[in-house]
Formats: C-alpha cells, sequence, structure tokens
C-alpha cells in the first residue's frame, strides 16, 4: 500500500479545517499535460514533481487578508508562466539555500514562485527574496492562510 495521501482526503481536509475562511478550486490534474510544460520550460519531470502534482496540482486557495484577496495556486500553467519561475532561477534559488528546488505555483498578486525543495519545504521566491513558508503542502496552506510563517528572508 502506498503511504501518498490520497487528493480527495488531502482536499477535502483542507477544506474542513477553513470553512468560513478560505475558498478552494480544484481542477483536473492532467499529468501527461504537466509532463509536456515542464519539459518544454526546461525541468525534469521528476517522480518527485509528478507526486507533488499528482495530490496538489491545480488547486487554488483564495482567502482574505488585512481585507485583501489572495491566491495560492499550483495550476501549472499559471507556475510555469509566472516571471520567476525559470530554470536559471531556480538554480540561483537552489544555491542560495543550499537544496534542490523547481516551481510548483504561485502566491499573491506580486506572483512569488512557489517553490518544492527536494526535502518537502515550500518556500517563495521573487524579487524580495526567498522564505521558508513550512514542510509540506498542507502546513504551508495553513500557514499562508494563518498569516504564521517565518517571513526571514534567505
Amino acid at each position: 500500500m502506498s503511504d501518498i495521501p490520497e487528493r480527495s482526503a488531502v482536499i477535502a481536509g483542507l477544506r474542513d479545517t477553513f470553512t468560513g475562511v478560505a475558498r478552494f478550486e480544484v481542477r483536473p490534474v492532467d499529468l501527461e499535460d504537466a509532463r509536456r510544460r515542464y519539459a518544454e520550460e526546461g525541468f525534469d519531470f521528476s517522480p518527485r514533481l509528478r507526486e507533488f502534482l499528482e495530490i496538489y496540482g491545480e488547486i487554488t486557495v483564495n482567502w482574505e487578508w488585512r481585507e485583501r484577496r489572495q491566491e495560492f495556486t499550483t495550476s501549472v500553467e499559471r507556475t510555469l508562466d509566472a516571471p520567476h519561475g525559470t530554470p536559471r532561477n531556480m538554480n540561483i534559488y537552489a544555491k542560495r539555500i543550499g537544496r534542490p528546488v523547481l516551481p510548483v505555483g504561485m502566491v499573491f498578486s506580486t506572483e512569488e514562485c512557489v517553490l518544492l525543495a527536494d526535502n518537502d519545504d515550500i518556500l517563495f521566491a521573487g524579487d524580495a527574496g526567498i522564505q521558508r513558508v513550512a514542510n509540506g503542502f498542507e502546513d504551508a496552506v495553513r500557514a499562508l492562510v494563518t498569516a504564521d510563517w517565518d517571513k526571514t528572508f534567505f
């Protein structure tokens, strides 16, 4: 039996946790299209990336913070169209934090790139720098919606 969480259980758990606080949009994941898009952008579609997208791909979370709408998405199209999500930038980010990373999403109106590190850490990267949010996607969503993460920059 696999230790990979079931996508529907993960989404249901997050929805239950944030009922009335955050809105979740979930679209079907087309892994073959995702593989093609990542390859076209110069990324290796590793088993780890495939697993992440299989569970967490194509999810958008919206919530209010300081009377402003916030958004966190793992949309493959939006991720790979983001200005900070290039292979060159991933190499720079990896050197700064000391571990390999891949782009897996976007967050905030500033289109910060959401990074997945090889140890399952979720980080942001953008013009201001890099911040670690949490270990694991579900904890990252919780940290974002509650604004409870270490906001120190690398």
